[in-house]
């Protein structure tokens, strides 16, 4: 009985090598189990998707920002309150290594993510006045942010990939409070993390174009009020808690040997 499961096994794996030849030009391979027992078989050995590799990734960010305020202007005493939304565009790279999982070139990918953030201005309520409404600028400068990311590819036809997962890490820069009564600022190193996905589609074996969606939660960052006449004397504080929606769209070497001609 042993030797006839063993017979069996070693035809299933012949017959299934035999139709998985068309399609190694392509890069694809099937899967098969015995009993459940066996271990998926690559048809393609030297299938490109099968092995780890290493990539680098250029993104470019079109981000729906949104800020909520907080804290205490002692000044008017008053809550700070209100909120805005602005929209920016923002670059970054990526270094990665995309490790293949299973059968039919799913992979778990991780990288190292910089990018640079382009937040610009955004204004919430300060205090009533006689007149109009006072308002907050709040300007953000020097803006950025480094992620530890992983993503779980799930192949398609056509060379197309869908993807989920998120990211970890930490943004920083500096920030500007004024609304020509009271004013402060502050640098700020803060702890950030996103989720996300997206559809990638190989337009070769070297480049990957990626269009793909983030949520980033950027954290809140405090800054020390004072009053504008007079700046030693304290006028509360301001909380900015700032998240953000955004759009990706990518292009992404698939090795690093690819950037010099090697495959």
């Amino acid at each position: 009985m042993n030797c006839l499961k063993i017979f069996l096994a070693v035809g299933v794996t012949l017959s299934a090598s035999l139709f998985c030849a068309a399609d190694a030009q392509a890069g694809v391979y099937e899967c098969f189990n015995e009993d459940d027992l066996l271990d998926c078989i690559p048809c393609v050995e030297d299938c490109w998707t099968d092995r780890v590799s290493f990539y680098i990734s250029a993104n470019n960010y079109a981000s729906v920002n949104h800020m909520e305020s907080g804290g205490f202007n002692s000044f008017s005493f008053l809550a700070n309150s209100g909120s805005d939304n602005n929209v920016a565009y923002d670059f970054g790279l990526a270094l990665g290594t995309r490790i293949p999982v299973g059968c039919k070139c799913k992979a778990l990918r991780f990288e190292v993510e910089g990018a640079f953030r382009d937040l610009g201005s955004l204004s919430t309520t300060s205090f009533q006045t006689e007149g109009p409404i006072q308002t907050y600028i709040v300007d953000y400068d020097d803006r950025w942010s480094v992620m530890t990311n992983c993503w779980l590819d799930f192949p398609l036809k056509n060379n197309k990939t869908i993807y989920i997962g998120g990211g970890i890490g930490a943004n920083g820069g500096k920030v500007s409070i004024d609304d020509t009564y009271v004013s402060g600022q502050a640098r700020f190193n803060r702890f950030a993390w996103q989720i996300g996905g997206g559809v990638t589609w190989d337009v070769s074996q070297r480049v990957t174009l990626d269009l793909g969606y983030r949520y980033m939660d950027y954290g809140s960052t405090f800054v020390d009020l004072s009053a504008n006449y007079d700046p030693t004397v304290a006028a509360g504080n301001y909380i900015a808690d700032l998240t953000s929606h955004q759009v990706m769209l990518g292009i992404r070497f698939n090795s690093l040997g690819n950037l010099i001609g090697r495959r």
